[in-house]
Parts: C-alpha cells; structure tokens; sequence
C-alpha cells in the first residue's frame, strides 16, 4: 500500500472500487495548500474554473481514518483538482504527516474552515432513511447531510466522494441534490478492510481487546449474510433472521437494525438475485458501528 497515487487522467469506472492503490509514507514535503478562509477557498475554485478543471469533495466530518484515503484516491483519479474538506474532529489532517499524506494521494487543496460553514436546513429524511436510522442515527445523519450541502454550496463540485459505510447518507444526499442544477455525481467507495474484516473507522480505536473481537465478528456475519444470498442458497429474510441471531449471540449493547435493501432505493429486498445491500447498525456502550455490504453475483467477480 505504498504506491503513490497520481493524476494518471479521468475514467468513468463502476462506483464500488475497493482495489484502489494509496500511500501511507509520510516522510516527504506536503505539496498542498491549507485554507480557512472561504473568501480564498473561493479565488482558488474560480482559477480552477477558468482552467476548466473537475473539481471532486471529500468531506471529513469525523475523525480522519485511513478509510478516506481510498475516497481521496478515488477523487484524484477521477477528477483534475480534489478538496479535502475537514470538520473540528479532523485536525489532524493540519499536521505535517497529515498533509503529507493527503499530497501523496491526490488531494490539492485542504479546506479546515468546514466548520464555519452552517448547514443547511434539514427538516425531514426520505423515507427511506428514516425508516432505518431511527431515533440513534436520525440527528447524526441530519446534520452531516446539511454540512455536506452546505459544503456543495460553497464548493460546487462535479464528484461528491462518500463511503459505503455510511451508504445511506450517500443515498440521502443524491436524492436530495438529484435534479438541481450543476448537482455533483455521488460516488460511493467500499474501503479496503483491515484485519478481519473490519471497516475502517476511527472509533475502532476505542475499543478494548473484546470489544474489537465484536466488530470483527460483525463484519463476518455480513459478508457471510451477503455471499449467500448472491449465491441464491438463502433468501434475504432467512439471512435476516440468521443474522440477527448471530449478532445477539456475540452480546453486542443494541441492535439497531438488520436489513437487506436495494441499493438504489433502499427499499426492503425480497429475494435473491435481485440487486441489494446488507446494512446494520449496532452499539457497543456509547459507540455506534455502521456498516454495509454489497451482495455481488459471481459474475461481478470475475
């Protein structure tokens, strides 16, 4: 993982790409430019504009976690300018070995002032979202849908990078931003996991010995649930069921929710072979893991 991503040109490639190279050195000189202003945020786009270049987002609204690399490796493939927009929580990303990082895979520009910016009004979900996220995860996902419309606003990008693992934010987010004019494409990025399974997010690094075990052991109930349903020797309700006694057997605090949805969505899925996604929600004392996964046919493998 130690390649360095560049700019190699633009590709139009399938939204799921876990298979995305990106540098973890941290040993050279950041060649990025760090704005708080969104007055100089603004003179920066517009000589872009008159450069005619693509502009991609990646929001970094929570804690910055190796996870968004492969988003910002994404983004600077596909586009010819990336902004790394980053909340209070993603200091970090200021530091040396922070911006040094985010040079060596792509990104132009690190914007720190997203916390400035106010979000914009949310006053409902979609349905679908509500339906899922329910009283733990409704507010959460409230207020990082208007941040990131806030930061379209302002940045106005052609890509909007978000990951699978907060999928149905993405999901939010193109069906609030789908028919406005200049609305960016919602790009969603299944990260590489890390050692078992677990997707990577910041607050693994809360977690005692037991509690990690948990999560690893939540990651492989929902890709065991996913692999047999695109095999088509289980149904999505019987993985339901399965699953959710799996989960209660490993102790997790709380289940918030199991379920089988379309993709596009996120409507319930009723059999196999239909396309469809795996999503849970569960808690761990105070922390909330959200994850998904695709259920991929073979065919989509080869």
């Amino acid at each position: 993982m130690s390649n360095t991503m560049g700019k190699p040109g633009n590709d139009d490639g399938g939204p799921y790409d876990p298979a995305l190279s990106f540098s973890l050195d941290g040993d050279e000189e950041a060649d990025i430019e760090v704005i708080g202003e969104a007055d100089a945020l603004s003179e920066c786009l517009e000589e872009w504009r008159e450069d005619a270049c693509s502009v991609g987002l990646v929001p970094v609204l929570g804690e910055a976690h190796v996870g968004h690399l492969m988003l910002l490796a994404l983004a600077a493939r596909e586009c010819d300018r990336v902004v790394v927009a980053a909340g209070p929580r993603a200091e970090i990303l200021a530091d040396p070995v922070g911006r040094t990082l985010l040079s060596r895979n792509g990104a132009d520009v690190l914007y720190t002032g997203a916390a400035e910016i106010r979000p914009v009004s949310v006053d409902g979900l979609p349905g679908f979202a509500d339906s899922m996220e329910g009283e733990f995860g409704r507010n959460a996902l409230i207020e990082a849908v208007g941040r990131i419309e806030s930061l379209v606003g302002v940045i106005a990008p052609q890509r909007l990078y978000q990951s699978g693992a907060v999928f149905q934010r993405a999901c939010v987010l193109a069906a609030r931003l789908s028919g406005r004019e200049g609305a960016p494409l919602v790009r969603v990025v299944d990260a590489a996991r890390g050692p078992g399974g677990i997707t990577p997010v910041a607050e693994i690094d809360r977690l005692d010995e037991t509690g990690r075990e948990r999560v690893t052991k939540l990651s492989r109930i929902i890709g065991r649930m996913a692999g047999r349903i695109a095999d088509g020797v289980s149904t999505p309700a019987g993985e339901i069921a399965w699953g959710m006694d799996a989960l209660e057997q490993v102790g997790f605090d709380a289940i918030d929710y199991l379920e089988v949805r379309d993709p596009r969505t996120l409507a319930p899925v009723e059999r196999a072979g239909a396309p469809a996604r795996v999503f849970v929600a569960v808690r761990i004392g105070d922390l909330r893991f959200v994850d998904s996964v695709p259920v991929r046919s073979p065919d989509e493998d080869r």
